[in-house]
Formats: C-alpha cells, structure tokens, sequence
C-alpha cells in the first residue's frame, strides 16, 4: 500500500536534476523520501487527510546543495573570530582588531576570520607585525588567510618560537625583511601551523558542538544540506558524533581523517567503529601535498614578489612526508586496503602529477576504480594529466578559490597559469567527473557565489580569469548535486528529486537556470529541507 504524504510542495518549478534534467509542478514526501514527482493534479491526488501541503506559487525547486569540500568544523570555530571581510586598507584592519582589544583581557589571543583576502586591501599585502602591534601591543595576534598563510604579531611569534634565529620548517616559510633574518609576521604552509599550534585549545567540549550545530544551520540557510569535512582529528570526529546522538546534525556530512604520514594512516584505517548512517559517514583519508598559492608546487618558478617572495628560483613547497614518495604509496596502500576513500591536495603541476603517479602505483598493489579516489583542487594540471586521471579512475572536487585568491595567483604565478587555473570546462570535455564546493571557510560559503565563478570566472576583485573554462549553469548545478553524490558513493539515495530518494530540497527565490551574469550571485534560500524536514525557512516564505 501506498502511503500518505507527509509533505507536498506544489504549484512549483521543479528541477529533478535527474538523467533527463526533467522538470515537474509538485513533489510529494513520505517518511524522508521522495515518493512522487509529477503535476499539480497527479501529486495532490495522493494527499491525506494529514498531508501538509505547501503552495510554492510559481518558486523554483532544486536538489538539497551539496559541497564536496568545506571545512565544516573551520567554519564553527569562526563565529567568535574577528572578521575581516569587509576591510580594504592596513588601518581598517587594525581598526578591527583594536576594537576586539577593548573587551579582550590582556595577555590573551586575538584571532581572526579566515574568509577574507589581502588583495581586497589597498596594500595588496598582509599586515606586518610591526602593524599588529601598533592595534593590539598586548595581545596576540594571529590573521590567518586561508589555511595556508597567515600574519602573527611580535607577541604571537613568540608564543610560536619564531625569532630571527628560527629555521624555515620543511615544508614551510617564514618570510624575513629584506636584507635582514627579521620575520617580517607572515608564515606559509608548515610556519603558519607553528603559530596554529600555539593557539589556546579549543572551547569545552559542549560549546565546541553547538558551535558545530550553528555552523550546520548556517549552511542550511544557503541551501546545503550536504558536506564533506576534510582534514578531521579523533576529537572532531567524536564532536560530530556527539552531535548526532543530540538529533542535531542537519548537514549530512562525509568525514575524512587527516593524516601527515604513514603512522597517522594507520591510526586513520584503524578507526572502524563509528557508525556510518546517511546523516554521518566516516569515509576515508586526507592528505596534502603542496600549499595553497604561495605553496604550491609548480615545475617552472614563481614570479618575483617583493618583500615576500625574493627568490627567482621559488618553485613552491612539498609536503610529502619525510620518507617522500614511498612513504606516501604505502600509506595509500593501507587506506586501498581498507577500501577506504583517499583525497589528495594538488595545486601545483608538480603536485598533481605526483598525486597521480602515486595514486596509480598503489593500485598495482589493490584496485582502486570503485573506491573513487579524489584529487581535490586541481588548480594547475599539465595537458597529459588528464588522460590518467579519467583512466585511473580518479576523481575530482574543484572549488573557487579564484573567486577570492585570483589576484595572488596572477601576482605569484604569472597570469598565464592564473588564467588556466581550475579549468573546469577542460575537465568535463575530457570526461572527469568534478565534483563542486566552496573550500569555505578558506572562500564564502555561499554556494550560487561559487556556481557564478563557474559560469563567469570573474574574481571578486573584479577580474576575469580564463573566461574559456567557463561552464553552463546547468552543468554547476551538477557539480553541486549528482556529481557529488557520485563521488561520494551515494547517487543511488542522494543528488536528484526522484522517487525513492532521500527528501532533500531547497525553494530558491528565483530561477537558477534562468538567470545569467552576475544575477547568479542573487540566488537565495528561501526552504531548505532534510529528509523531509524543513531546516530552513526565511523571513516571508510560507509553509
């Protein structure tokens, strides 16, 4: 017998996103899934007498977003961080963190948000120490941008044991005044995470998980109802796990462990006894490789940077562990073995090639085509790469960061190589499958201002790079939801309103497929809905 609806939108716009792309006026749910698509009059013929129905008057409907890469527990921790987003000079900067001094106790960190981007200022440049100082002399004070990069002042390069004594880490750069051993504040790769790792522990363990739960409910509001966290410890794993016992988890969210080496590989495939449900999955292994732009790693050198990058034979940074490539192939082994899912941070051409030829070496050892192992990024691949990802197998997630880190690339790497970074039309004409998101809190969150880089390629500065790896906004939509959900193993539940399916949908306040330009970035959330479950509602939409 067929059961009764719980919920049905009508009067709508649907975008099944289903192997047709079909459209339909109605959609009706029954116990979290999807139990019938079609017309005003077939889908309200199904209703009882507790259906609740919801006239959608004309809105558009697609598959509840999902983004492959987003540093969910990132995003948490940013709620109390100073933001920076909105700053466009050196003094706004200061100003900002000067006016968190006033109701921080002396002695104790000043932090700021990552989601924001030097080439927005004025300067074009990170903060120094010296300026640091000049807002908080008494406090520490760390700004990092991204996760690559940051700016300390004098108190927190002390906290970190960074003097002019201090050698670059592997892997790492502290950048110096020129002509001197003085660090000038700003740390790439390994020496930003020397002043990460002298940062006070995180909030108790009960304010650190409704962190999370007001992170998860800030994605809804964006229409994501669907994640993958990359680069998580035990204790953040034990969070979201938490969480979940609570009823609280609202983004469905793939967890990845993040592993330096072969020793953390092998506590990562050791960890069988979390729970995978379809809120919460425990899914594989993190690695990384290079840097972000000032770290990746390239075959052919950087530009010249004054006062920042001053050498002419700067190719990037590897961050293979210490028994290099063996050791990583190893690793790769023990997660293929564990038929777990590997994903690998490439940037540089250099990287990614090495990713790949890794990849590929240790299927010799266990088959990895159906564990579909991901490189994540894929910024700047050589013209013979492709061909070996789409015959190894692999696949890949690509983001925006263009959007936001466009200019650096143009100043770091030349603008022929920004111009070609993240050539996602290139990637889909070779017939990969690319998965999409955000890398947030790294980039916004907002998923239509990634699907608008995608279609556009404008920065937010105002540039455009490689306007011919622009993709159509249908095919962003599919990044956004069955392409992810086929790299992450779930397109038989998930990515498409289809019978059947988990009940996952948002209402958008206009229609996506319709709008062109910039019009994209105008895109809202009106109703996010999980499993059937309306998680998201803005101010005037009626349900």
């Amino acid at each position: 017998m067929t059961p009764q609806p719980d919920l049905i939108l009508h009067n709508g716009h649907i975008v099944t996103v289903d192997a047709d792309f079909s459209t339909a006026e109605a959609v009706a749910i029954a116990d979290g899934k999807f139990l019938m698509v079609g017309s005003d009059a077939e889908v309200l013929a199904t209703a009882g007498a507790e259906t609740r129905k919801i006239d959608l008057g004309g809105k558009t409907v697609i598959p509840g977003l999902f983004d492959s890469h987003l540093h969910l527990h990132y995003v948490a921790m940013q709620a109390d961080r100073v933001p920076l987003i909105d700053c466009r000079s050196i003094a706004d900067v200061q100003a900002a963190i000067a006016e968190r001094t006033k109701a921080t106790p002396k002695g104790e960190w000043i932090i700021c948000q990552m989601g924001w981007h030097e080439s927005l200022l004025n300067e074009n440049r990170l903060p120094t120490r010296d300026e640091l100082d000049e807002a908080a002399p008494d406090h520490p004070v760390f700004v990092p941008r991204g996760g690559h990069v940051g700016s300390g002042n004098s108190l927190a390069l002390k906290a970190a044991g960074i003097s002019e004594d201090t050698a670059d880490p592997p892997g790492g750069l502290i950048v110096r005044e020129i002509g001197s051993q003085r660090p000038t504040g700003v740390v790439l790769e390994s020496a930003a995470y020397m002043l990460r790792n002298a940062l006070p522990p995180p909030p108790a363990f009960e304010t650190e998980k409704a962190m999370l739960r007001d992170a998860m409910q800030l994605l809804n509001s964006y229409g994501i109802v669907a994640a993958m966290d990359p680069g998580l410890n035990p204790h953040q794993i034990e969070l979201y796990d938490s969480l979940r016992q609570d009823g609280e988890v609202t983004v469905r969210t793939d967890l990845m462990y993040r592993a330096y080496n072969l020793e953390d590989t092998k506590r990562a495939v050791a960890l069988t006894d979390f729970h995978d449900d379809d809120l919460l999955r425990y899914v594989g292994v993190k690695f990384m490789l290079d840097g972000g732009v000032e770290g990746a790693l390239h075959y052919e050198p950087y530009q010249i940077v004054p006062g920042e990058q001053n050498d002419p034979e700067y190719r990037g940074l590897s961050l293979l562990p210490a028994g290099g490539e063996p050791e990583f192939i190893e690793a790769l082994k023990l997660v293929a073995r564990a038929g777990m899912q590997a994903q690998t941070h490439g940037v540089g051409d250099a990287c990614i090639d090495t990713i790949v030829r890794c990849y590929l070496a240790a299927a010799e050892d266990t088959p990895i085509r159906d564990l579909n192992w991901v490189v994540m990024h894929l910024h700047n691949p050589t013209e013979e790469v492709f061909g070996k990802i789409r015959d190894g197998g692999i696949l890949v997630t690509a983001q925006n960061q263009s959007a936001l880190l466009g200019a650096n690339k143009v100043k770091w790497w030349g603008r022929p190589r920004a111009e070609w970074s993240t050539p996602i039309r290139r990637m889909l004409d070779e017939g990969l499958l690319v998965g999409g998101g955000t890398d947030a809190p790294i980039l916004p969150i907002d998923p239509f201002i990634c699907m608008w880089w995608m279609v556009t390629r404008k920065t937010l500065q105002g540039d455009c790079l490689g306007p011919n790896q622009a993709i159509t906004i249908r095919e962003a939509l599919e990044l956004y939801t069955v392409n992810n959900a086929r790299i992450m193993g779930v397109e038989d539940r998930r990515g498409a309103i289809e019978p059947g399916k988990l009940a996952d949908l948002v209402v958008l306040n206009q229609n996506l497929l319709e709008v062109t330009g910039d019009a994209i970035r105008d895109t809202q959330a009106l109703m996010t809905v999980l499993g059937g479950k309306i998680v998201h509602q803005a101010p005037g939409m009626s349900a």
